[in-house]
């Protein structure tokens, strides 16, 4: 009992020391980068509650957030930031909303999302059973540090990246038959298409096509639990709230791959995106069908599929999908190294080109649009290659090529 009482202990220190550095860099950092509206909208929101007693989902405090962002009042077409995190997730934004300076409390949340980020490429890792080397260990964890994708969902203070370690934290839940840790995990994740959703609703899925009723149950007397909570504290927040969700998904934040194609193709690009989402969909709803009662590797791969399909789905695409990406890439990896023994010089070098993609960034035209659905297609392609071995299994002379 006493030596686990050290190492609790020992734990404890290390985590305070990490977080005390990490804070102190991202302070340094903080007031010379731009961004960080995906948490300046909550937190206001929690301040608002907090000191001022007021309603934080009613337009008038959106107007608020509007000028702190564009310096004036919304206009037609520019996304309306409304507050859309349900109150019994806005809990989480309490503790930094009792720091009054804006930059110390956003330091202080990348903190935390760095340290979530890390334990999403862990978690990629592991799930994708990827016996990785010192070299691409090194050059994967950079990636997911300093890569386009992964330090413009920090900079921005996405909470996207909480709810993919959330996910992925209810895949191995899943695997592992932890009905009641998976019931809970499930309360705190996303239902936003944008924000990996699509993965939330595929695990849905799986729990009700393999009757594990038990998981639905614990997430209903849980979820009747909280809500029945945040009605006692605050019984005006779900009208204003279904507002403000209604009023965000109105004018959508982040591209539409219809908008997208007509920057390239202006006389076919709308007709070619609407061709894309349906192929798209029925592509999902086949596999989706197809993996039921099938190995595990099988759903993981299918859960890849359902977040590297999204844009493509006549979804808006933002940043906020971008750490969820990191466990198709682990994937994709893991399975090179197993079919081409000899071509393990290729992840390295795929590591490198997502290093580059900050050229990408800031040379060429229509970067964002480009960056947005570029990657996802090709770690769609990457996966239907991969399909290709999970159908068919055995080994040939081929594959040593």
């Amino acid at each position: 009992m006493k030596k686990k009482l050290k190492t609790f202990v020992r734990f404890t220190l290390f985590l305070l020391l990490l977080v005390g550095v990490l804070f102190a860099i991202n302070y340094a950092l903080t007031p010379k980068l731009s961004g960080g509206e995906d948490f300046l909208v909550p937190w206001m929101g929690a301040r608002t509650f907090l000191f001022e007693h007021n309603n934080p989902y009613t337009s008038d405090f959106s107007e608020e957030i509007q000028i702190e962002i564009y310096g004036h009042s919304a206009r037609d077409g520019e996304y309306p930031y409304r507050l859309d995190i349900p109150f019994h997730l806005l809990f989480f934004y309490f503790p930094f909303a009792l720091i009054k300076d804006f930059a110390l409390a956003r330091a202080l949340w990348m903190s935390f999302a760095e340290m979530a980020l890390f334990g999403v490429g862990l978690l990629s890792i592991y799930l994708a059973d990827w016996k990785i080397s010192n070299l691409n260990l090194t050059l994967f964890f950079t990636v997911l540090f300093f890569s386009f994708y992964g330090f413009y969902p920090l900079l921005a203070g996405s909470s996207a990246i909480f709810t993919a370690l959330i996910l992925l934290l209810s895949l191995i839940a899943f695997r592992e038959k932890w009905d009641e840790i998976l019931g809970i995990l499930l309360l705190f994740s996303s239902i936003h298409l944008q924000n990996g959703g699509l993965l939330f609703f595929f695990l849905l899925f799986l729990i009700i096509t393999s009757r594990r009723w038990r998981v639905l149950s614990i997430s209903a007397m849980s979820l009747i639990v909280l809500l029945g909570i945040t009605l006692i504290i605050f019984p005006d927040w779900m009208i204003p709230y279904a507002s403000s969700l209604r009023a965000n998904l109105r004018i959508g934040q982040g591209f539409l791959l219809s908008e997208t194609l007509p920057i390239w193709r202006p006389d076919d690009g709308v007709l070619i995106a609407k061709i894309i989402k349906w192929v798209s969909l029925l592509l999902l709803i086949f596999e989706w069908r197809a993996v039921r009662g099938r190995e595990f590797k099988h759903i993981l791969w299918v859960a890849s599929l359902s977040l590297v399909i999204t844009p493509f789905l006549g979804i808006r695409i933002s940043p906020a999908l971008y750490p969820f990406l990191f466990f198709p890439i682990a994937l994709t990896f893991k399975t090179v190294e197993d079919r081409w023994k000899r071509a393990k010089w290729f992840i390295p070098l795929a590591l490198f080109m997502l290093l580059s993609t900050w050229g990408v960034f800031l040379f060429a035209p229509h970067a964002l649009e480009i960056l947005a659905f570029l990657f996802p297609f090709t770690l769609l392609l990457a996966l239907y290659w991969m399909r290709w071995w999970l159908v068919r299994p055995p080994r040939m002379w081929a594959d040593q090529l």
